[in-house]
């Protein structure tokens, strides 16, 4: 097949998506099919485009194997809202004027977020006459409600929810990356053709268990202090205010340190905090390549987050849970819905209802002094990885779904 990605995150970018659509990517091409990438400048997610890919609209690459066409965009260091949709805003004009140019393929995957984004992606699997499989990771625009930056009956909500309900069902196939974002988005558009669920998976090759943390370490001075860290994005969803009273707590414990690695909205309120000498103990990273991310697991002795209390964030599933477990790093999270019941069955941590900061600093201290549970946690989540997040498993689902549809126009004329 003849693939085209379309999609805001993609290598050199760190993040999430931007790992989980690179992997992806590559499986595919090593299985054969001929993959090209639309995407953004690199940017994310400090908002700066490297010195050499400025001041130029458009820089085609040959990875791998892969195209990989880069399109201008907008970029700002601010994390405001605004600032963001600007910047998607023009990605979506650039993608739009750059798709028309692309020779057609035989199917499309679009990273449906941001909106922007997939609204382009639709508008050139129309012009392509090219069916088109609706990649949906988050809760989109749910999301707004819950941020505080719009309500249900505003005007701006329900614009984006007009536009995601379009490009949804104008898909002729929709992924989501859990079950209550599938769940949501029959609400919104009704049931589904061609549909699945596919789980983000774990690349055991790069994260190994016993991945060498000694140069990671002294390049951010971390000493040999016991970690407990926390890597991600600090969005609206991340309730630090619980996770800085907790850390807080340990300032006089012997033999450990906070390692907070993010960006995002509540970065300058993370780094303000840690000023303070109560966080003393505490460092903050403002970023990490993603071939340093095997090494900050390796670094870990546990991972800690916590989520606020709403609907929409306790159906989150944080792909930052993928790779704990896949390294067996224990973990003490915040949080009720999916996220607790995953980390439940697999034992693979201890979770407490949000805003619960007591019992979130028990939980760390039994872990502190707990071997034996420790080592218990850490051995059921990597086999539980091995078992659930097989990225082999998570390519077949997607081969099967991109050629589910592109199967159903291969004697389409021109």
């Amino acid at each position: 097949m003849k693939i085209l990605f379309i999609t805001h995150y993609y290598e050199p970018d760190s993040g999430a998506a931007a790992n989980r659509l690179t992997r992806l990517a590559k499986q595919l091409h090593q299985r054969g099919h001929e993959v090209t990438v639309l995407t953004t400048m690199p940017h994310y997610p400090t908002g700066v485009i490297p010195p050499e890919y400025r001041g130029k609209f458009v820089v085609v690459e040959n990875r791998e194997g892969i195209r990989v066409i880069q399109i201008w965009l907008l970029t700002f260091t601010n994390t405001a809202i605004s600032r963001r949709l600007l910047s998607q805003l023009s990605f979506m004009v650039t993608l739009a004027l750059r798709g028309i140019f692309i020779k057609r393929p035989d199917v499309i995957l679009i990273e449906n977020q941001p909106i922007f984004t997939a609204l382009a992606g639709w508008f050139i699997s129309r012009i392509k006459r090219t069916p088109y499989l609706a990649n949906i990771s988050d809760f989109w625009p749910e999301y707004l409600v819950t941020a505080g930056v719009a309500t249900e009956t505003s005007l701006i909500y329900r614009v984006f929810k007009l536009l995601a309900n379009h490009t949804q069902r104008q898909a002729d196939a929709i992924v989501t990356l859990y079950p209550p974002l599938l769940d949501k988005v029959k609400d919104r558009i009704g049931e589904i053709e061609h549909s699945k669920v596919i789980y983000n998976a774990v690349d055991f090759d790069k994260f190994k268990v016993n991945t060498d943390d000694v140069e990671f370490r002294q390049r951010y001075n971390l000493g040999s202090e016991r970690l407990v860290t926390f890597l991600g994005i600090l969005g609206a969803h991340i309730d630090l205010e619980t996770m800085l009273t907790v850390a807080k707590h340990f300032a006089n414990h012997d033999n450990l340190k906070f390692v907070f690695v993010g960006a995002g909205q509540q970065k300058e309120l993370l780094q303000s905090a840690l000023q303070q000498p109560e966080y003393s103990h505490c460092v903050w990273i403002d970023w990490i390549d993603y071939h340093d991310v095997p090494a900050f697991w390796a670094a870990s002795y546990l991972t800690y987050w916590a989520l606020h209390d709403n609907p929409l964030d306790q159906m989150r599933f944080q792909a930052k849970l993928f790779e704990a477990m896949g390294t067996g790093t224990p973990m003490v999270v915040a949080v009720h819905g999916l996220m607790h019941n995953i980390i439940t069955e697999a034992d693979a941590g201890i979770t407490v209802r949000p805003g619960d900061t007591n019992a979130m600093i028990d939980a760390i201290d039994n872990l502190m002094d707990d071997t034996t549970t420790y080592n218990r946690l850490s051995q059921n989540a990597q086999r539980y990885a091995e078992t659930h997040f097989n990225p082999k498993q998570n390519a077949d689902d997607y081969e099967m779904m991109l050629k589910l549809i592109a199967r159903s126009t291969e004697n389409s004329p021109e």
